[in-house]
């Protein structure tokens, strides 16, 4: 990952300081997506009844995907994880 080839270059603490930045920009990106999607969901008026039938299908496919982003924060949290234990050992692969 690149995330991880940049603990391995950099011997200073700004690797961690910019992946924790795109961290932080991914969730609140996520957030203001998800904020958004709601506002423009709900102020839609539709003119007949297949129309809602639609839009409550798609609200609820939402629904389901928008529970499920969260899981992209722990993966990327693992990410990092992953990447300072491997700085540890000096950012060599194999153990050699």
């Amino acid at each position: 990952m690149k995330a991880n080839r940049k603990f391995k270059e950099l011997k200073d603490n700004s690797a961690y300081a910019q992946v924790v930045g795109g961290l932080v920009a991914l969730l609140i990106t996520i957030i203001v997506g998800i904020m958004v999607y709601w506002q423009i969901s709900g102020s839609l008026t539709l003119p007949n009844d297949t129309a809602n039938t639609s839009r409550d299908t798609v609200n609820s496919t939402a629904s389901t995907v928008f529970g499920l982003l969260p899981i992209i924060a722990i993966v990327m949290v693992g990410a990092i994880l992953i990447g300072i234990v491997m700085s540890f050992a000096g950012g060599k692969s194999g153990g050699t």
